[in-house]
């Protein structure tokens, strides 16, 4: 099984199939339509449900427990979670937001177990965990 990290927007983007340098891409990484679909009537309130794809360590790795177990592992999905932050700063416009879910595909329909608002605007990164079965909302 692989983890997914979902992406609900408010306006549809273009998914580019080709290789690309870019820290962060919203493409189909591991889910299928009824994934998403699922996501989509569980978790989010936005139209348009995609997969964040990084190129570094998984932004559901920034948690309490490998801050302390595994602080080198903990830093690398830091700076992924800015990158996926200054990705948004870009794609949405002011007053917009979007929605992540993170779960293993097929435990879409599971319930949500952690739940936060973010602004674009500051930088908690220092604030937050991030497990699977999290929802965060990022208000620009």
């Amino acid at each position: 099984m692989s983890m997914a990290t979902y992406i609900g927007l408010n306006f549809p983007v273009e998914i580019n199939d080709d290789y690309t340098e870019d820290e962060v891409e919203i493409n189909y990484v591991f889910s299928d339509q009824e994934n998403r679909q699922a996501v989509q009537q569980k978790h989010f309130s936005t139209p348009y449900i995609y997969e964040i794809a990084t190129k570094g360590a998984p932004i559901w790795d920034m948690h309490d427990e490998n801050k302390m177990y595994s602080p080198h592992n903990y830093e690398k999905s830091k700076r992924t979670f800015l990158h996926v932050f200054d990705f948004l700063k870009d794609l949405l416009a002011k007053g917009d937001y979007c929605e992540i879910y993170i779960c293993w595909v097929g435990e879409e329909e599971d319930n949500c177990e952690n739940k936060f608002e973010l602004t674009l605007n500051e930088s908690p990164v220092n604030e937050i965990e991030i497990y699977e079965k999290c929802l965060i909302t990022m208000k620009r």
